[in-house]
């Protein structure tokens, strides 16, 4: 019997779910500058946007390297205690409740919130120091591209061609996703499940 994707030279669909630390190696996105700035304790860096653009990825690339660091990710109709640690990540902080944003953001502790609301003028009410980086400006075409193959590589089976994402395909799903990487991989993850040979995706 055939395992799966092997006809493709894969060990799984690539555009399938990854675990966090799949998804933090992974990663297409330079974060080195903001975590030299979390050193400071007024600093809070908030990773802005729309389900899917990008913000959870740039959080876990950040928890790699903070071992002390304090993770939550609130899921939608939940509340979550805030963890401590230094610095604190608050993944979907839009979800926080008023007393926990009023404490955390009073605190002396360094901040990462991923957000679809932007806290800058409350943070800074708390004499925050406040980065926003708007997580789809930086879905650039080619940066797409580089973030699809590299999930292709990363699943590969053995030694030969396997399939490859191109850039048409992907200025294809900018037009129907814009920056909403999530949208893409779950069409490319059809497409991908009836590819029958190796090929240009």
């Amino acid at each position: 019997m055939e395992l799966p994707f092997a006809h493709l030279n894969l060990r799984r669909n690539p555009f399938g779910e990854l675990t966090e630390a799949e998804r933090a190696a992974l990663a297409i996105v330079d974060v080195s500058q903001i975590a030299q700035a979390l050193s400071d304790p007024n600093y809070a860096v908030q990773f802005v946007g729309e389900k899917g653009y990008g913000k959870t990825t740039h959080l876990l690339s950040l928890r790699t390297m903070f071992p002390d660091a304090g993770y939550v990710h609130i899921p939608e109709g939940e509340t979550r205690p805030v963890p401590g640690g230094c610095p604190v990540m608050i993944d979907e902080a839009q979800r926080l409740t008023w007393w926990q944003r009023r404490k955390l953001f009073s605190s002396e502790v360094p901040l990462v919130l991923g957000t679809h609301k932007d806290y800058a003028s409350s943070l800074k009410r708390y004499g925050r120091k406040v980065e926003t980086v708007y997580v789809g400006d930086g879905t650039s075409t080619d940066r797409i591209v580089q973030l699809l193959n590299t999930r292709i590589e990363h699943v590969r089976r053995s030694a030969g061609a396997i399939p490859v994402v191109s850039s048409a395909t992907v200025e294809r799903l900018q037009g129907i996703y814009g920056g909403n990487i999530r949208g893409m991989l779950y069409e490319l993850y059809q497409e991908l499940q009836n590819l029958r040979e190796i090929d240009q995706i």
